[in-house]
């Protein structure tokens, strides 16, 4: 498992940081303006609109396909698959005419301060993206199949053409024409789905012509699927409200919102992700199996594991906001005020890190078990107090409320849901992780400090970069050694596990 994990993280990173050079290549051609705010919402639009259902079946087949391989075989498995696959095609339709019909208010409800030639590309471009809303359904589909078969790299990898294909039309549409900008991200999106099929092939995947809305199975998996697709609505609410009121106070807010959301979520991605993929079918199987001992061990040292990566990140990220936005974007066309506003609400989403990560670990605890219910009660929890917090925080400091807000809810909602897993299967060793979980603060704190510390030395005597590969370095020496003087409970295991993978 630790393997897995590992190799994922490495292709993870390289894919993020592809991910992050095509934001980079963005924001030199086109700086945070109205033309990015249009592409953005271009872009998100037929994700969101697909977001409610790709999450539902996420989060429902990969419990529902083990339970009918564990009970009936593989045949009735891959049939149950290609029933889904064909259902989720003609819901697919249903929304891409929804899409092309009527793309003004929809692009409205989005970003309801665009108007002009901001409104008019936005439509223009929604209409064109739409196309991808096959493709992502594939995806979603098919990433989850791939992974119930422990083949993790090919729905990862697929990230690596996706974006190197985007890259090359921003650069492309920057010399042409911005119609390519839409037509390429189509592209590039039709390019990832046909990555994953030789994978896809050699798992035994052979689709049927099988169309049956009444099938038991798929059934069962809507029943668990709805919970999740009214969360993530709940989730996809917040966005909403979040970019909406950015829209109204600066322009570029919408830009820059994306862009700090996207670093916060690419230090999740790397760590959150990669556990995530290989702990969903592995606690899905003890789930079905009824071996909860074994389920609260893995899920316990998964917690601990997550909050101990993810604490220093989001402090290094506090305290380098404005460097690692910089360094990312400070070129081209991103001017002064689009790294101000971008390194403010870095700064506060990096606050609520521990809370988005470990929200997704315990969501996933819920749904292996299959309980989507409490998740979504949790998620509209959630988006009550972010659009309550939207309200009055972007008041009182502006733009960055938005991330404050996000922060706060995030971190409230992950107390409530462990708490509510407490109930569900009991004890998790809580006194064990709330004293781990405040080792790795107090450690992560003095990380802060001497990394801080170690950058504005470095920075008397060299470049910005140098400086800053030092100021982390520093931190992450300080932290290993912090941990280990502190003690951790699982100290023995962790030294264990690096051993065995050294010797490897």
């Amino acid at each position: 498992m630790e393997k897995t994990v590992i190799a994922i993280m490495f292709v993870v990173i390289i894919t993020k940081v592809l991910g992050f050079s095509r934001d980079i290549f963005l924001s030199f051609f086109y700086g945070a303006d109205g033309l990015t705010d249009a592409y953005l919402i271009s872009t998100d639009i037929p994700t969101v609109f697909f977001a409610f259902i790709g999450m539902g079946i996420a989060a429902s087949y990969i419990p529902v396909y083990t339970k009918i391989r564990e009970e009936r075989g593989d045949v009735a498995a891959e049939r149950f698959t290609a029933n889904v696959t064909n259902a989720v095609m003609l819901l697919s339709t249903v929304l891409v005419i929804l899409l092309l019909v009527f793309p003004v208010p929809i692009v409205k409800l989005f970003a309801y301060g665009f108007e002009g030639e901001t409104l008019r590309i936005a439509v223009l471009f929604t209409r064109i993206i739409s196309l991808t809303l096959y493709f992502t359904a594939l995806i979603f589909i098919f990433t989850s199949y791939l992974e119930v078969k422990d083949r993790f790299l090919p729905t990862v990898l697929s990230g690596l053409p996706l974006n190197v294909l985007l890259i090359t039309t921003i650069v492309v549409s920057s010399k042409m024409d911005i119609m390519m900008l839409a037509i390429g991200t189509v592209i590039a999106v039709v390019v990832q789905f046909l990555y994953m099929v030789p994978a896809i092939r050699k798992s035994g995947y052979r689709h049927q012509l099988v169309l049956n809305l009444k099938d038991r199975d798929l059934k069962q998996m809507m029943m668990l699927a709805i919970p999740v697709i009214i969360g993530v609505s709940a989730d996809q609410v917040n966005i909403l409200v979040d970019r909406t009121i950015a829209s109204q106070l600066a322009e570029g807010g919408i830009s820059a919102l994306t862009y700090a959301h996207r670093i916060v979520f690419f230090v999740q991605a790397i760590f959150v992700l990669a556990v995530v993929k290989v702990m969903f079918p592995k606690i899905s199987k003890l789930a079905v199996r009824k071996n909860m001992e074994e389920l609260k061990a893995v899920v316990g040292k998964i917690i601990t594991t997550v909050s101990l990566i993810v604490i220093p990140a989001a402090v290094g990220m506090m305290i380098f906001s404005r460097q690692i936005t910089e360094l990312l974007f400070g070129r081209g066309a991103f001017e002064d005020r689009a790294i101000d506003m971008t390194t403010g609400l870095l700064f506060f989403y990096a606050l609520g890190l521990l809370g988005f990560g470990l929200r997704e670990v315990l969501s996933k605890v819920f749904y292996s078990l299959e309980d989507s219910r409490t998740p979504m009660i949790n998620a509209f929890g959630a988006m009550f107090l972010n659009v309550a917090l939207n309200l009055v925080l972007s008041r009182v400091i502006g733009l960055n409320g938005l991330a404050l807000a996000t922060s706060i809810a995030a971190i409230v909602s992950t107390v409530l849901l462990y708490a509510s897993l407490v109930r569900k299967i009991g004890s998790l060793d809580s006194r064990r992780l709330m004293i781990d979980l405040g080792k790795g603060i107090l450690a992560a704190i003095v990380m802060g400090v001497a990394a801080r510390a170690a950058y504005a030395v470095s920075s008397l005597a060299m470049d910005e970069v140098p400086a800053l590969f030092i100021g982390v370095s520093t931190g992450v020496v300080v932290y290993a050694a912090m941990l280990w003087m502190l003690q951790l409970s699982d100290i023995a295991y962790y030294k264990a596990r690096l051993m065995a993978l050294a010797r490897r």
